[in-house]
């Protein structure tokens, strides 16, 4: 049986219980508009907030608050700045913290032993885990290329753990395809990307990374909203970086609504209103980098937007970008 048989079922085997009481309780994070507080043990918040500080690490914004309740996993987004920043050493040992939280959150065998249904779990994790490459080492090989990479495939297992804490079943669900089989789940196409932005400055180190981790991206590796295909046209991909009023034309590739998408007044201002509208959500103090459960921002929103005439669509990715 190949490993990504395995993989595929471990999905089909994971149990909702434990994992999903979020969506059961149905909790809401504390705050309105662009806060988004912590709340312990919610994936879908972690997530976002995840995103949120990769985006504002990618636009030079400073770190979002510090909160004593934020999840340990967090610390990715940091690790980000560090790496963006050029303190490479430094952002391989957030990583390396990182990493150790990760096993922390994979099932021991004791665990197992005492509660049988953390097995599938803890198998679904370790399958996806093995398939994943190891970050490029040895002489030759430069200190960025190795973090950028290593944080890549960091990021993908940081994106493992939330969804099985998350999920309320994972039935059917493919975790490297990212999509649940035969019918489709609001998860489907949930993973982290790298800023639009560093495709300026990174470009080589994404294509890189996109060559070694191939299916295994789970998805998108920026967040440049493209159309369903061009999703690793670097080419396209710069262009939006560089000029995204010119560039981007058209709706970005989408998925379902999650049960609580965390959505803000910007967005909807950027799915619905008008120039008026975003503006003034913009002079309210609202932040174009917040994401939302699905690691899409305002930007990502107003693409479906389609009453607004074609200056003051150039005007709105101006101002959300």
């Amino acid at each position: 049986m190949s490993k990504h048989t395995v993989v595929a079922a471990a999905c089909a085997l994971l149990l909702a219980a434990g994992t999903g009481a979020w969506f059961l309780a149905g909790r809401a994070p504390a705050g309105g508009g662009d806060e988004l507080a912590a709340v312990p043990g919610d994936g879908l918040v972690t997530f976002a907030r995840i995103q949120t500080e990769m985006n504002r690490a990618g636009a030079g914004k400073p770190a979002l608050p510090a909160d004593p309740n934020a999840d340990k996993l967090e610390a990715i987004g940091g690790a980000l700045r560090e790496f963006l920043a050029g303190n490479t050493v430094k952002a391989s040992n957030m990583l390396d913290e990182i990493d150790s939280e990760i096993d922390l959150r994979v099932p021991t065998d004791e665990q197992v032993e005492a509660d049988p249904l953390l097995a599938d779990k803890e198998e679904w994790l370790i399958s996806y885990f093995e398939l994943l490459p190891d970050a490029p080492q040895g002489k030759g090989v430069k200190a960025d290329t190795y973090v950028f990479i290593r944080y890549a495939l960091t990021l993908r297992k940081v994106e493992a753990v939330l969804l099985a804490e998350t999920m309320p079943s994972t039935k059917g669900y493919d975790l490297v395809a990212r999509k649940t089989e035969p019918e489709p789940s609001v998860f489907d196409g949930m993973n982290l990307r790298f800023p639009c932005r560093i495709v300026v400055s990174h470009r080589a180190l994404l294509e890189e990374t996109a060559r070694r981790l191939g299916p295994l991206a789970g998805g998108p590796l920026t967040d440049c909203p493209t159309p369903k295909g061009r999703e690793a046209d670097f080419n396209h991909l710069e262009r939006i970086a560089r000029d995204p009023a010119a560039a981007l034309t058209s709706s970005a590739n989408g998925h379902g609504p999650l049960p609580r998408d965390l959505k803000t007044p910007l967005m909807t201002a950027a799915a619905k209103g008008s120039l008026a509208d975003i503006t003034k959500a913009m002079n309210a103090g609202a932040d174009p980098h917040r994401a939302d459960a699905r690691g899409r921002t305002a930007l990502h929103y107003l693409l479906g937007n389609q009453t607004l005439p074609p200056a003051d669509r150039a005007q709105a990715v101006k101002l959300l970008y």
